[in-house]
């Protein structure tokens, strides 16, 4: 399947329902109208199926093209799979606003993507925070038609970000889910006028969030998933979404119509007693000079601690490990150190390039527990 085959009119306008996976797209009958089916991403728990209808995806597209100030002057690339909901996104916009779109390399290099940027003259552009720790690390300056890279797919830390801005990458954090049909909140580009940081995040005119107890986000509005295919994909059924609101697992405030995050429900463990959330760890060992990307910490069960947290890396270097454990733990509580470190050749990971953080602890969680 060739992505710029989606572009056009023929397929947005059809009146068919398609399921997207890696590099193909296959008819789904006898939903409630035109869609596209999405696997999430998964990374802390079960995959599941969830189903957008074209017409969402499209008024996604034109708030995110308002917000963004995108036109059909603008460009707007691609280098995420188009099988997933960003990449889609990226897709919808284009066809939205008349853009031009523009298919970056097969295979993420580098040096490929910002040769492709320059030469294509990309002005708009989704990454996830991988991506941009590769551009900054390489030195790479941004081509100068760029106007707004949107980073979605995880946190965009402070200091990686105001690097990046250094560099001239327009980079812009973002908050968004499968469910949502790309994004929820997105900094404007007035953003860009000051130094990065990673949040407040502005909600957009789509949306509606409030925060249930312990401060989880719920979501609704008209881009919202309005059902799930269930069961095995060779005897699938739908099934329709309950309710307005919809739960997520991302905890937070809401102020004045913008979001700072907290963390994931689903990520917190107990340590001695002490509730403790891995993926903060892994922001702070990133300001301390770990390479995003390349290290988790991981929750291991412990009969006397209830947990013990594990730093699993892609070998990195020792004294690179030592110099930034001993900032973090010149900072933590006790109960937040690190136990253990394991080296791992390659993480598990989702095609964006995310950690499956579930099926990496399965992996290594047998030979570390007690």
């Amino acid at each position: 399947m060739d992505a710029h085959s989606l572009v056009y009119p023929e397929f947005w306008q059809s009146e068919e329902s398609h399921v997207l996976s890696q590099h193909r797209i296959m008819p789904v009958p006898d939903l409630p109208c035109p869609s596209l089916v999405f696997a999430t991403s998964g990374s802390t728990g079960q995959a599941r199926h969830v189903v957008l209808s074209k017409k969402s995806l499209l008024l996604s597209a034109m708030v995110v093209n308002e917000h963004l100030q995108a036109d059909a002057t603008s460009v707007w690339g691609l280098c995420l799979p188009w099988w997933h909901v960003g990449g889609m996104g990226v897709i919808a916009r284009a066809y939205q606003a008349g853009a031009i779109f523009s298919l970056g390399p097969p295979r993420w290099q580098v040096e490929d993507c910002v040769r492709w940027l320059r030469d294509e003259a990309v002005t708009h552009l989704s990454l996830v925070p991988t991506q941009v720790h590769d551009l900054v690390a390489a030195e790479y300056r941004a081509p100068s038609s760029l106007r707004a890279v949107v980073v979605g797919g995880g946190r965009l830390e402070r200091d990686l970000g105001r690097k990046a801005r250094d560099l001239g990458w327009p980079v812009l954090a973002s908050y968004g889910m499968t469910e949502a049909g790309s994004q929820i909140a997105t900094q404007d580009l007035s953003a860009l006028q000051h130094p990065y940081t990673s949040e407040p995040i502005p909600i957009l005119p789509c949306w509606n969030v409030r925060t249930m107890e312990v401060g989880i986000f719920e979501i609704s509005g008209p881009v919202l998933f309005h059902g799930e295919m269930i069961g095995d994909p060779d005897a699938w059924h739908y099934e329709s979404r309950r309710g307005e609101w919809y739960q997520t697992q991302d905890c937070g405030d809401v102020i004045d119509g913008q979001l700072r995050l907290r963390h994931r429900a689903d990520t917190l463990v107990k340590v001695l007693g002490e509730l403790v959330d891995p993926t903060a760890i892994e922001s702070q060992l990133a300001q301390a000079g770990l390479p995003v990307g390349r290290f988790a910490v991981i929750a291991v069960a412990d009969a006397r601690q209830e947990h013990r947290l594990v730093l699993v890396h892609e070998a990195l270097a020792p004294s690179l490990l030592e110099s930034a454990l001993a900032s973090y733990h010149d900072d933590s509580p006790g109960y937040a150190r690190i136990a253990n470190q394991q080296s791992i050749t390659v993480f598990p990971r989702s095609d964006l390039g995310k950690i499956l953080r579930r099926e990496l602890a399965e992996r290594i969680g047998p030979s570390l527990s007690v």
